[in-house]
């Protein structure tokens, strides 16, 4: 718990990242304001599907890793602990572990509020609604945080989770094999929209389980060998 001081402090007094957090979070609940009055009995599903899991979950996520980096690369952002005997290993999972849970709150809090506040006639009951949205919202945040986190590992000043949200935004928008590997294209699937290769909701849910500790563990196995 001692190691996950410094990135609470960095996120905690990085005024950039929450004005960005605070700017997705007004997209989503702006949209999700207006498609309650528009959309046909399908508010909270079409506000989910767009502006929430399209950019607001993504977008938030990544502010999150970056202040909780510093802005930097993985492996410098956990050299100042190293250079106090922590171990790299150490050091490096607790800045991934604060990362991956910040963004799952964030996400899990966002999604619920979307669902509430968009939800429609034709939604599901909205006890249920909130709940399905919120751990959907939450199990997504934490994988794109895992996604980014890994990416820092890339560069000095980690430019590699730039890359990575390129990427996920181009490739997992497709539904074939390469949008199987990306938190958009399983998030898509898991709030009803199109699944790649037509995977189950069930099976999306195990693939993006998968995603947060592979990308998570990859991020802190590169942080270790480079800090």
């Amino acid at each position: 718990m001692i190691l996950a001081r410094l990135p609470l402090a960095r996120l905690a007094r990085t005024p950039r990242a929450w004005l960005s957090i605070l700017a997705c979070a007004a997209l989503a609940l702006g949209s999700a304001v207006v498609l309650r009055h528009v959309a046909s009995g399908h508010g909270a599903g079409d506000a989910l599907l767009g502006a929430f899991g399209a950019l607001a979950l993504p977008l938030s996520a990544y502010a999150v890793v970056a202040a909780t980096l510093g802005g930097e690369g993985i492996a410098r952002a956990v050299r100042p602990l190293v250079s106090f005997g922590a171990s790299p290993f150490a050091a490096a999972l607790a800045a991934v572990g604060v990362a991956i849970v910040a963004s799952g709150l964030l996400g899990g809090a966002l999604g619920a509020a979307v669902a509430g506040i968009a939800h429609g006639s034709a939604d599901p009951p909205i006890a249920r609604d909130l709940a399905t949205s919120a751990w959907i919202g939450a199990l997504g945040g934490a994988a794109y945080a895992a996604l980014f986190a890994f990416g820092s590992s890339f560069g000095r000043r980690g430019g590699g989770r730039t890359v990575a949200i390129v990427l996920d935004a181009v490739v997992g928008s497709g539904l074939g094999a390469s949008a199987f590997l990306t938190p958009r294209g399983q998030i898509r699937n898991l709030l009803g929209g199109r699944a790649p290769l037509d995977l189950s909701q069930r099976d999306g849910l195990v693939v993006l389980a998968v995603l947060v500790v592979v990308f998570g563990g990859l991020a802190v196995l590169r942080a270790r060998r480079n800090a």
